[in-house]
């Protein structure tokens, strides 16, 4: 018994490699050059344009791209790599191997985890040119956390759709969704509304069971722990914990739908 998890923790480590020499062969290291070259860039301009407080407005407008583009870089590559292999019958090739599925599935897993995670450390050493080393200590944290989120949904979307447009689509939408959801639930609860009849209370009760099914990311890496200080220990432990209880459940869900599917 022992050898065999021996054995599966080998695998898992192996394919884990093989990820991040693929990340490392691909564009990606070009492509995370050029989102610094980019945000850089955008820094020097804004502080042509503020008269004051520039140095501000350079770290929130920053933080939000660095933010969205370390999501967007994380999920475009878990997609495509995964569909790649798919269409290479790479992933057929390895399960032919002493290889588990849940050896396979929790090797890329991994992978993408370390890929994800110094994607989100460059852009967090970035970040040390306009805010606070605790500050931006925090803002990372929280940042590998929503990009290890990201891991493990575009995994399981792309294990069960297949494909790179609807995968994307639906990692997009959820995490555009889990953006938002707070902000359309003050709405709905807005006393500017009024009286509501029974289609808007049904459509707010919607409004409420969606957000209970989303992780808070809205709360999560926010640009102003950056600019005013960071939250308190309870309240980022609280954040914390929730995107590692939703990702852990994703995970159990991708990896129940990897193990049902006939290859």
């Amino acid at each position: 018994m022992l050898e065999l998890r021996r054995d599966a923790m080998r695998s898992v480590l192996t394919l884990a490699r093989f990820v991040v020499l693929e990340a490392r062969r691909t564009g990606l290291p070009l492509l995370v050059v050029c989102a610094l070259g980019i945000g850089i860039g955008l820094a020097g301009f804004l502080s042509q344009l503020a008269l004051t407080e520039s140095a501000t407005l350079q770290a929130g407008v920053l933080a939000a791209f660095f933010r969205v583009t370390a999501v967007f870089l994380t999920a475009a590559f878990v997609i495509t790599s995964m569909v790649r292999e798919s269409n290479d019958k790479g992933i057929e090739i390895l399960l032919s191997l002493p290889i588990s599925r849940t050896a396979y599935y929790l090797g890329k897993l991994a992978g993408f985890a370390v890929c994800s995670t110094v994607l989100a450390g460059v852009f967090s050493l970035v970040m040390l040119l306009w805010s606070p080393p605790l500050s931006v200590a925090v803002w990372f944290i929280s940042l590998v956390l929503e990009v290890l989120l990201t891991v493990v949904v575009s995994l399981f979307f792309v294990i069960t759709v297949g494909d790179v447009v609807p995968a994307m689509a639906a990692t997009a939408g959820m995490y555009l969704l889990s953006r938002v959801i707070a902000a359309i639930q003050s709405i709905s609860d807005s006393p500017l509304v009024g009286d509501q009849n029974i289609l808007q209370k049904v459509a707010r009760s919607g409004v409420d069971l969606v957000a209970l099914l989303l992780p808070p990311l809205d709360r999560a890496t926010q640009t102003v722990w950056l600019l005013y200080g960071t939250p308190s220990p309870g309240e980022f432990m609280q954040i914390a914990g929730t995107l590692l209880v939703y990702g852990a459940l994703v995970a159990a869900a991708g990896l129940f739908d990897f193990h049902r599917r006939n290859l």
